[in-house]
């Protein structure tokens, strides 16, 4: 499976939908709006890693907030997902490039949106595009229509936004998601449809909220 590019195996049910979501529509920018502890962000690594594994030199390009979340994903949640691969397909980690470089060309080029840190992911092509916390990014249209939409026009590739509700009313992400509602394309999911917390874990966890 690690060669043939499938990873849906270590998805829950709730990840095995987004994953699925995604992939049988053809819209170009697609939104999930979620709560919290939905495991989403592994989700999304695990579809970096199986594009950067289907298809020979991918580029998939990796945003969040801040530049500390993006390092807390390379520390934490990479070296899970990697743990059983196969060394032969394993990518290289070139921590001060903020990119994994796979045997067969392909690259993951992460970035946070904080202090400009996002235009380094300016230029080149993108086979793949995600925005994680997309409610919490800085100058979030910019980013989707200025950096990462011209990257993906050659090569047909989609654009991810997915978020927790963002604080600000009038942040971006309202409208990605406003949007995407009106096209009935939205993917939307609550704390209780979460399949690895129990009903009474999650009325504990109001009570003390």
């Amino acid at each position: 499976l690690w060669r043939r590019g499938i990873l849906t195996w270590k998805l829950d049910p709730f990840q095995k939908e987004l994953h699925d979501n995604f992939h049988s529509r053809p819209d170009k920018i697609q939104v999930v709006l979620s709560s919290r502890r939905l495991g989403k962000t592994f989700c999304v690594c695990i579809m970096a890693v199986e594009q950067c594994l289907k298809k020979p030199n991918s580029i998939v390009k990796i945003l969040a907030p801040t530049k500390l979340m993006i390092d807390d994903i390379t520390t934490s949640l990479f070296p899970i997902i990697f743990e059983d691969c196969p060394e032969e397909l394993k990518p290289a980690s070139l921590k001060s490039k903020y990119t994994y470089l796979f045997p067969n060309g392909s690259r993951i080029q992460l970035a946070g949106t904080d202090n400009g840190h996002a235009e380094k992911l300016r230029g080149s092509f993108a086979d793949l595009c995600i925005v994680d916390e997309a409610g919490f990014c800085r100058d979030l249209a910019n980013i989707v229509r200025s950096i990462l939409i011209p990257t993906t026009m050659n090569t047909k590739g989609k654009i991810l936004l997915l978020s927790t509700p963002p604080k600000e009313p009038d942040h971006d992400f309202i409208r990605f998601v406003e949007e995407a509602e009106e096209k009935g394309i939205l993917l939307k999911k609550t704390i209780y449809d979460n399949p690895r917390i129990t009903q009474d874990e999650i009325k504990i966890g109001r009570a003390h909220v």
